[in-house]
């Protein structure tokens, strides 16, 4: 009950924040729901492909990345001694199930879906941009995090085989602790809330929740640090890649241009 109210009231919070003078769509529903499921397998294609096209100044910014992040596995074992309890549950009836839950992908999925189908069937575009945008971001990141799962096999910490507990090529949930699941999740959603309702506030909020998540997750045992790191990587890139590309498309869309002619400019503006 507390979670179907929760996600109303997260539903109602999206609606009240989006300004409501310029949200109602043109196109019929069946037009938005074609053109956004167009929109989604173009993105997931163009985000797996990205690589392809990375500049060297990128190449340098992501080996940078990776490196860091894996300079954190000599750490994961101390700190998972430091702050880790003594549990093999991922709830724990406990302050810390409520930004778990957060990063249950079944909620996310149904909060992302609720999300379109309010704004698609109300013809809301805002709404509905969101709760796409929300589904894509978890699409993505969640294809990459089971990816990454499966290769590397690492062993959860509750298991206290060490942090180099790696076996690779496994589907046991055993060994389906990095990178995390639940953290990507809250990432993924949060990445997509801040960057479109674009507040401070709003920023604090649901990345505060998302790295509670986080937390979570290592104070559980559940994961060691390098994984919850990994996993808020991929939902924060999945959600600033949607969001970045949604935004081109619109300013592609609304554009002013000065072009040259034989008169002088000719100052042309799209929408």
């Amino acid at each position: 009950m507390l979670k179907t109210v929760s996600l109303f009231a997260l539903l109602f919070f999206i609606n009240c924040t989006f300004p409501q003078d310029s949200v109602i769509t043109n196109n019929t529903i069946p037009q938005n729901f074609l053109n956004d499921t167009q929109i989604l397998v173009t993105d997931f294609f163009s985000f797996y492909t990205e690589p392809f096209r990375f500049s060297s100044d990128e190449w340098l910014y992501t080996a940078g990345i990776i490196g860091g992040s894996f300079l954190l596995f000599s750490l994961d074992q101390e700190i998972t001694d430091g702050v880790g309890r003594e549990t093999i549950g991922t709830l724990n009836n406990d302050f810390w199930d409520l930004p778990t839950s957060y990063g249950i992908i079944p909620y996310a999925t149904v909060f992302s879906l609720s999300t379109y189908a309010a704004g698609l069937f109300i013809q809301n575009d805002d709404i509905r941009v969101t709760g796409r945008l929300l589904f894509e971001s978890l699409t993505i990141s969640g294809v990459g995090i089971m990816l990454m799962r499966y290769l590397a096999g690492r062993q959860r910490p509750y298991y206290n085989q060490g942090e180099w507990a790696f076996k690779g090529f496994q589907t046991n949930n055993e060994f389906q602790s990095f990178p995390s699941g639940h953290t990507c999740v809250a990432f993924a959603l949060s990445t997509v809330l801040a960057e479109r309702i674009d507040n401070i506030w709003a920023r604090i909020g649901f990345y505060g929740i998302a790295s509670l998540t986080a937390t979570a997750r290592v104070i559980n045992n559940q994961h060691f640090l390098s994984d919850v790191v990994w996993g808020a990587l991929i939902g924060f890139g999945a959600g600033m890649y949607v969001v970045n590309k949604e935004e081109g498309s619109t300013s592609e869309e609304n554009s002013l241009s000065v072009l040259p002619n034989f008169n002088g400019v000719s100052i042309i503006y799209s929408f």
